[in-house]
C-alpha cells in the first residue's frame, strides 16, 4: 500500500516537472519564418539555443571559404589611404589564399557563435533587469539564436552577391539600397547601415521575447529594438 502511494507520488512528481517538447530541429529552421510566435511560444517552456546558434556560425563560417581571396583583400583596404592599401596588398601577397580563407572562415565562425550569447546579455540587461520582464537568460539565447537564422540568409544573399557581383564583402541589402538616388552624405549613411534582414531580424526577436512574458506585446517589444538599431545607425553614420 505505502508502496503503491509512494509510486504514485512519484510519477505525479515526474509529470509535473517534465517539460513540453520542443519543434524538432528542421521544423524550427521555417517556423522562424512562417509563425515565429508559435515558435518562440513553444521555445519558451523548453528553450534550446547551442544546437542553432552552432548551425548558423558553421553555415555563415562556410560561406565564407567560396569568397574570393581578393575580396578579403579589398575589404582590409576599405577606408585605407593609398599607400597603406599598398602596404596592406603587400603584405597579404605573402599569405596563401587557403590561409586567408581558412582564417575567415574560423574567425566568422567564432565570431557567429558568440554573438548570441552577447546580444542576450544586451537584452536581458534592458528587458529584464530595466523593463522588469520574467524571463530567464537561457529564453533569450533560445530566441535570439533562432532569429540568428535570418540574419544568416542575409549574410548568405550578401556573400552570393560578392562572389557574382564583385560587391564589396560585407555589403548587405539596406533601406539606403532602396534609396539609391539620395546623395552621399550622413542620411545615405545613416539608411545604408540599417539593414533590412538586421531590422526583420530584429522585429523576430521582439515577437520572441514577448512571447516569453504574456504582459509585454510584440510590437512594443520589437519597436524598442529597432529604435536601438536606428541609434547605432546613426553613430555608425557619423564615422
Amino acid at each position: 500500500m505505502n508502496d503503491d502511494l509512494l509510486n504514485e507520488a512519484t510519477g505525479l512528481l515526474d509529470d509535473a516537472t517534465e517539460l513540453p517538447p520542443r519543434p524538432p530541429f528542421l521544423k524550427r529552421l521555417w517556423m522562424v519564418f512562417g509563425v515565429p510566435g508559435e515558435l518562440f511560444a513553444a521555445l519558451a517552456q523548453n528553450p534550446a539555443w547551442f544546437p542553432m546558434a552552432l548551425f548558423v556560425a558553421v553555415v555563415a563560417g562556410a560561406g565564407m571559404a567560396l569568397v574570393p581571396a581578393d575580396a578579403f583583400v579589398e575589404a582590409a583596404q576599405q577606408n585605407q589611404s593609398p599607400e597603406q592599401a599598398a602596404q596592406t596588398a603587400d603584405a597579404m601577397a605573402l599569405v596563401p589564399p587557403i590561409v586567408v580563407k581558412a582564417g575567415a572562415v574560423v574567425f566568422t565562425t567564432l565570431v557567429m557563435l558568440i554573438l548570441p550569447l552577447v546580444i542576450s546579455l544586451v537584452t536581458y540587461v534592458i528587458f529584464v533587469f530595466i523593463r522588469g520582464d520574467e524571463a530567464r537568460l537561457k529564453q533569450h539565447l533560445a530566441v535570439v539564436a533562432h532569429a540568428g537564422v535570418i540574419a544568416l540568409i542575409g549574410s548568405l544573399l550578401s556573400t552570393l552577391v560578392t562572389i557574382v557581383g564583385g560587391a564589396p564583402l560585407g555589403q548587405e541589402l539596406s533601406l539606403g539600397t532602396l534609396l539609391p538616388f539620395l546623395p552621399e552624405g550622413y542620411l545615405a549613411d545613416v539608411l545604408n547601415a540599417l539593414g533590412i534582414f538586421g531590422i526583420w531580424t530584429a522585429s523576430v526577436v521582439g515577437i520572441g521575447l514577448a512571447a516569453i512574458d504574456p504582459r509585454r506585446s510584440a510590437g512594443s517589444t520589437a519597436g524598442i529594438l529597432i529604435a536601438l538599431l536606428f541609434v547605432a545607425a546613426l553613430v555608425r553614420g557619423a564615422f
